[in-house]
C-alpha cells in the first residue's frame, strides 16, 4: 500500500491519480484519508480518529461524487458527531444546484414516470428552481430562504396551483436524495404548501355541462373518423387521452363485451377493465372495418400517422381542438362524464372505478364486494342517456350498408 501526501483539492487528487501504485491519499492538515480503487476511478473518504489508545476510521463519504471542497466543508460536524459516537453523514453537494441537477437527470430515465410527467419536472427545475435556488448553500436553505426567494415571487406571476407544483417537484428531490443518503438531512421535510400560502386553491369550474351534450355529439358527429372515435370514447368512458390514443386491438375482448386497458399504459398504474356496450361495440367494429379499408393492419386503434407506433400526444390533443374548437380539452371529457354519472344516481364507488382514480386500500376493499354488472349496468345506463341526446356516428352507420340493421 502506498500513501501519498497531498493538500486536499480536487486538482490535487486528479494529478495524483497519475501515479497507478497509489492506494490512498492523505493531508496532513486534515484528519482525512482517500482510499482509492484499484483502477483509480472511485474511492472512499474515511475520517480518521484517536481513541482510546487506536485509531478509528469511519467512512463518510465516496468520491468523486463529494469533492475535496464538499468533504472539507463539512468536516468540523462530522468531527464532533464523530467524537460523540454518532454515526457521520456528509452531504454530496454544497448547493441546491448539485441536488436539483441530479434530480433532474434521475427523473428523466425513470421508466415509471410518462413522458408528459418528465417534461414537466424538467421545465420546473430548469426554469424555476435552478434560477432562483441553483446558488443556495443546502446548510442555508430554510422557511425563509423557500418563501423569499421562491413561492412569494412565483405567486405574484403564476397560479397558485401552478406554484404548488413546482414547491412538490422540489420536495420530492430533497426527499429522494435523503432517502437514498445523499444529504445527511432534508431541510424541507418540516414544511408543506399551506406554511407559505394558506389560500386554499380554488377549483376551475367545468367548460363542459350536462346541457352541452347536445352540441357536443354533434361537433363529434361533423368530425373526422379517427377524432369522432377517440373522443366518444373518452366521453363515454371517462378514459384520460394518454391511455385511449395508446389503445390496441388486442386490449379488446369482443368474446366476453369488455376491453382491458393494461396497468403499463394507464396513468394510475392499475389495470383498467371497462365493458363494451352494443353501442360501443358497433363504433370499434365500424372504425376497424374503415381501418381496414383504408389499408392498415396495425395493432392500434388510433395509429401515428408517420411512424410506427400509437399516436402521440400533440396529434391527440390537436385532434381534440379541433373539435372543440380550443374551448374545451380531454380532461374536460372525464369531468363531464363523472358529474353526469352523479346525475344519473351512479354509485360513487362504482364512477370511481370506472375513472380508475387511485384508491385507498379501505376503497379497495370496497369495491371488491362489487361484481362488473355493476360498472356495466352504470355505463349502459350512460350510453342510453348520450344516445336519447344525439347519436354522433347515425349518418355513418347510414352510408355503411352493414350497419343499417343495427338498432342505435
Amino acid at each position: 500500500m502506498t500513501v501519498a501526501t497531498i493538500q486536499f483539492t480536487d486538482s490535487a487528487i486528479k494529478r495524483a491519480l497519475a501515479d497507478k501504485s497509489v492506494t490512498e491519499l492523505r493531508d496532513p492538515r486534515f484528519p482525512l484519508r482517500l482510499r482509492l480503487s484499484r483502477l483509480h476511478n472511485r474511492g472512499s473518504w474515511h475520517l480518521v480518529t484517536y481513541k482510546d489508545g487506536k485509531d478509528r476510521w469511519e467512512k463518510v463519504a465516496s468520491w468523486p461524487l463529494v469533492g475535496a471542497k464538499v468533504i472539507l466543508d463539512g468536516l468540523p460536524s462530522m468531527s464532533i458527531q464523530h467524537r460523540q459516537d454518532n454515526n457521520v453523514k456528509v452531504n454530496n453537494w454544497l448547493s441546491c444546484s448539485g441536488l436539483l441537477q441530479w434530480y433532474l437527470t434521475r427523473s428523466q430515465s425513470d421508466t415509471s414516470l410518462s413522458i408528459k410527467r418528465k417534461r414537466n419536472i424538467k421545465c420546473a427545475i430548469s426554469k424555476h428552481l435552478l434560477p432562483v435556488l441553483g446558488d443556495v448553500l443546502l446548510s442555508e436553505l430554510n422557511h425563509h430562504k423557500v418563501d423569499e426567494l421562491l413561492i412569494w415571487p412565483l405567486q405574484s406571476r403564476y397560479a397558485i396551483g401552478s406554484v404548488r407544483q413546482y414547491y412538490a417537484i422540489l420536495r420530492k428531490a430533497f426527499k429522494q436524495a435523503t432517502v437514498l443518503k445523499l444529504i445527511s438531512d432534508d431541510p424541507l421535510s418540516s414544511l408543506s404548501f399551506t406554511d407559505f400560502i394558506s389560500t386554499p386553491i380554488a377549483t376551475k369550474p367545468p367548460k363542459l355541462q350536462a346541457t352541452d351534450l347536445l352540441p357536443l355529439l354533434t361537433n363529434i358527429g361533423n368530425a373526422k373518423d379517427d377524432a369522432a372515435v377517440l373522443i366518444f370514447i373518452m366521453l363515454a368512458y371517462g378514459t384520460r387521452i394518454g391511455e385511449t390514443r395508446l389503445l390496441k386491438w388486442a386490449y379488446y375482448d369482443e368474446a366476453n363485451t369488455k376491453l382491458v386497458i393494461p396497468a403499463d399504459i394507464t396513468k394510475t398504474q392499475a389495470q383498467l377493465t371497462i365493458p363494451i356496450t352494443p353501442l360501443m361495440s358497433t363504433v370499434l367494429n365500424w372504425h376497424k372495418r374503415n381501418q381496414l379499408a383504408d389499408g392498415y393492419r396495425g395493432v392500434y386503434l388510433f395509429p401515428h400517422k408517420y411512424r410506427a407506433g400509437g399516436l402521440d400526444e400533440r396529434s391527440a390533443n390537436s385532434m381534440v381542438k379541433q373539435v372543440s374548437n380550443g374551448e374545451w380539452t380531454a380532461h374536460d371529457l372525464r369531468k363531464l362524464a363523472r358529474s353526469c354519472w352523479a346525475d344519473l344516481g351512479i354509485d360513487y364507488m362504482v364512477a370511481e372505478q370506472m375513472l380508475n382514480h387511485s384508491m385507498t386500500k379501505l376503497d379497495q376493499a370496497y369495491i371488491h364486494t362489487y361484481l362488473a354488472d355493476q360498472k356495466r349496468a352504470a355505463i349502459e345506463l350512460w350510453h342510453s342517456n348520450l344516445m336519447d341526446v344525439f347519436n354522433p356516428f347515425v349518418c355513418r352507420f347510414n352510408q355503411d350498408s352493414t350497419e343499417t340493421g343495427n338498432n342505435l
